[in-house]
């Protein structure tokens, strides 16, 4: 038995080791300890808000940083601004969406310490009008994975072709919702993750209770979905009908859709390739549903177009409806 434990242990840090030499090489590792003041006392953090006033009258007041492609780390402290949201009294931090760019995909992940932050975000057009708000249907918690660590995460996908939209969504703004400070978000013990990674019974512990805080540490990671990717459209009807039917509001899907299928077809190599062995497109299938599901959108396309490259005819499919049962 303890020679099985040891053997699944070596092979848990030889995961790790091949997610360090592989694709998550690229990723940011936060640096928890280096800001343990923004995620230790979430009563200090709360004491301090109660100090604060408004910066601002309006969202137009606000100063906007760019927010560049790539990773960036949001640290929101009391060295942050406050705004009187709806919800009431909250640090923010706000940016400008990248310039001359397709479609994008940003994920925010908020890092869970001794306390945690619920993200909320506003986006707003080039007058700063909001044109969506985006909460609990779009942020969950997500259990620390490789060199990822517990976290509330959720992604915004910015459409910048869909009617009456046209790049319009030009800036962003991150805070954490008053009427959620009072709330905690309950994690996965560590020895439980550990015991599911290696296959091993789970010890009977409690899992620990996060209070929420209103500071935070943010890892944005922003990605340009039109280059080398030929997929951009391909989140138009999902993404967008699951934020309108969230507020309730309508879209113009069947307009969407159209636009999705032209585009989706010029995507396409202009050669058609030869087919695609059953066992072949099986394989390719259920890799591109594993890469949806563990969040890694960007090799679930590069699947994709590897696919089709290959000869697939279903790969794009597949691919759309791993997203939509993920939005779900």
């Amino acid at each position: 038995m303890e020679i099985r434990k040891m053997k699944r242990v070596k092979m848990s840090i030889a995961a790790v080791i091949t997610a360090l030499l592989t694709g998550c090489a690229g990723n940011m590792v936060v640096p928890l300890q280096e800001h343990g003041s923004i995620l230790s006392d979430a009563d200090q953090a709360k004491q301090a808000l109660a100090k604060a006033s408004s910066c601002c009258v309006a969202f137009k007041d606000f100063s906007y940083a760019p927010l560049p492609e790539g990773e960036t780390l949001l640290a929101i402290d009391g060295k942050q601004p406050t705004f009187q949201f709806d919800e009431g009294m909250s640090y923010f931090a706000a940016y400008r969406l990248p310039t001359n760019t397709g479609n994008l995909a940003i994920s925010l992940a908020s890092q869970v310490s001794k306390t945690v932050m619920v993200p909320k975000v506003i986006m707003l057009d080039a007058e700063f009008k909001v044109t969506r708000v985006l909460g609990e249907s779009v942020f969950s918690y997500q259990p620390a994975h490789l060199l990822d660590n517990d976290r509330i995460e959720g992604r915004v996908f910015v459409d910048r072709s869909m009617p009456g939209n046209p790049a319009s969504e030009t800036y962003m703004i991150v805070y954490a919702p008053a009427d959620k400070l009072s709330g905690s978000t309950t994690i996965l013990h560590p020895s439980k993750a550990f015991a599911r990674a290696n296959g091993t019974v789970e010890p009977d512990i409690k899992d620990p209770v996060i209070p929420h805080s209103p500071w935070g540490l943010v890892q944005i990671k922003v990605k340009d979905m039109a280059r080398g990717s030929g997929l951009e459209a391909v989140f138009k009807p999902e993404y967008a009908d699951k934020v309108a039917m969230s507020q309730g509001q309508q879209v113009a899907a069947i307009a969407t859709t159209a636009a999705v299928t032209t585009t989706a077809t010029a995507a396409v190599a202009a050669k058609p390739a030869p087919a695609m062995l059953s066992e072949t497109e099986a394989f390719y299938q259920s890799q591109i549903e594993k890469a949806v599901k563990a969040g890694d959108i960007d090799k679930a396309m590069k699947l994709v177009n590897e696919a089709e490259r290959a000869g697939s005819t279903k790969a794009k499919s597949v691919f759309i409806d791993a997203v939509k049962r993920s939005q779900k």
